[in-house]
Order: structure tokens, then C-alpha cells, then sequence
């Protein structure tokens, strides 16, 4: 396996994590979302951009398609794979430079679990909805009930324990009962939590271990550790997915999905 840089696991995360799941998570997400053509939709935590160049392949006629991140590296590629109809701002999802009742819908596709404030965060994506506007909120559920990443957590452990917290936070909000209530308390009406499963799929086991390694935030802190002891990891990851190395894999994952109305004004 060649190692990239820290700096590259935007691309690695676009080239093997949104086609292998992250595209279909999205579809799921939009289904409940119910866009309406002329709508305004803002996707925060937007990452590449595969939400909102998903939603304008449904509805090619909405009002404005807008995405949010934190993080420059991924805006740049989200900007080189969209088209003009979609537009990238850099910001924090607790102080948007948005201004009130701007959107009609707001979607959060595996972000609000990483914020320090979700709270805060919440209350932003009321204040930029319109009366009656929507939100619509993606959380992973519990690791177990996804075995290729509950092999990457389990590699770590053995082979670098210090990580393996770092690699349970994308699961750090799994508890349906938890992410209504934050809902309901951000004042949002008609709470609906649905969980839903997919296939996550790569054409190999060390493709699956590359995504990981080197497709998410834990290639930063992966960057500073010797290539022998990635290797480690690696080969542990291929042997805990329990496919052959050069197999196709497939395996199972799931998320909640929150919707929720903001009442009027």
C-alpha cells in the first residue's frame, strides 16, 4: 500500500468513500428530505459536496443549492466535482453568515455528531430556516452495526490503542432517543428519527483499509506514525473484514435519519 500525505485524504475520502457509500447514504438522506423545486437548500458539513450534487440531480430547479464545511481542503474538491449551480463557504455550523429564514430546508449528513456545540449548531440551522422550514440530519448508528469499521476500530486497538478514540467519533451520536431529543429541544416540531441500512462497498479488503486509513481525518494522525506499523494495521483490517485480499467486500452500515419542522416565527 503507497501512503499519501495527510494533506490528500480529501481526494482518497472522494475517489474510494463516496462512491463505496457516501452516495448512497446521500440518496437515503434526500428521499426523506422530500425537495420541493424553487426551494433553498444549505447542506452543512458538507465535506465534497456529494449531498448537494445529488439534490440538484433530483431537482435540477432549486432556488439555490449552498454547502458549508470547516474545512478548506474539501471545499476545494467539492468545487472541482460541482457546477456552477452550487456554492461552497467555508464557516463554522455554530455562527453561519447566513441571514435569518434564508433556507427552506437543512441538511447535515454525518457532521452534527464531530460538533463540540450541537446545541449551538442546532439553533443555527433554525435561525436560516423559513417558517415550516425542514431540517434533515444523518447520524451513524452504533460501531457494531458496522462491521468493516468495527474492523478498523478493533485493528487500532491492538496495534495503536491511542487512536481507536479518535476512530469511534463519527459513532459518538448513535442513540436514536438522543438525537430527537436534541431536535425537540432546538424547538424543531414533528420529529420523525428513521433508521436506515446500505451496503458499504470497495472492490478489495486493502481498498477498504486504504479508504479508512487514508480517506478520513485519521490520516492525520496516522501521517506522524512509522510505515511499518501501518502496514500493521492494515494487514489487521484485511484479516478482521474476513475477505479475501483481492475480493470485492460488502458490508453493512447504518444511520438515523432526523426530520424535523421549523415552527413559525
Amino acid at each position: 500500500m503507497q501512503w499519501g500525505t495527510a494533506s490528500s485524504f480529501m481526494a482518497v475520502y472522494e475517489e474510494l468513500n463516496v462512491p463505496a457509500f457516501f452516495s448512497t447514504f446521500a440518496d437515503l438522506l434526500l428521499d426523506r428530505a422530500q425537495l420541493v423545486e424553487g426551494e433553498r437548500v444549505l447542506d452543512v458539513a458538507t465535506g465534497t459536496g456529494i449531498v448537494l450534487r445529488r439534490a440538484r440531480e433530483r431537482c435540477p430547479r432549486l432556488g439555490a443549492a449552498v454547502g458549508l464545511d470547516l474545512t478548506p481542503g474539501m471545499l476545494e474538491v467539492a468545487r472541482e466535482r460541482s457546477g456552477a449551480d452550487i456554492e461552497y463557504v467555508e464557516g463554522d455550523a455554530t455562527s453561519m453568515a447566513f441571514p435569518d429564514a434564508s433556507f427552506d430546508v437543512v441538511a447535515c449528513h454525518q457532521g452534527l455528531q464531530f460538533f463540540p456545540e450541537r446545541a449551538g449548531a442546532l439553533a443555527e440551522f433554525s435561525r436560516v430556516l423559513s417558517d415550516r422550514g425542514r431540517v434533515v440530519i444523518a447520524c451513524w448508528c452504533e460501531l457494531t452495526s458496522c462491521p468493516g469499521y468495527q474492523a478498523i476500530v478493533d485493528a487500532l486497538e491492538v496495534h495503536l490503542p491511542e487512536l481507536a478514540g479518535t476512530a469511534t467519533n463519527p459513532y459518538s451520536l448513535w442513540d436514536e432517543t438522543e438525537l430527537r431529543g436534541l431536535l425537540e429541544e432546538a424547538g424543531f416540531e414533528q420529529v420523525e428519527v428513521e433508521r436506515v441500512t446500505a451496503d458499504a462497498r470497495y472492490r478489495s479488503a486493502e481498498e477498504l483499509a486504504r479508504a479508512y486509513m487514508q480517506g478520513t481525518p485519521l490520516a492525520i494522525p496516522l501521517a506522524a506514525v512509522d510505515a511499518e506499523t501501518k502496514a500493521r494495521i492494515a494487514a489487521a483490517i484485511v484479516e478482521r473484514v474476513g475477505a479475501t485480499p483481492d475480493g470485492p467486500v460488502s458490508k453493512t452500515m447504518s444511520t438515523n435519519i432526523a426530520v424535523g419542522v421549523r415552527p413559525e416565527r
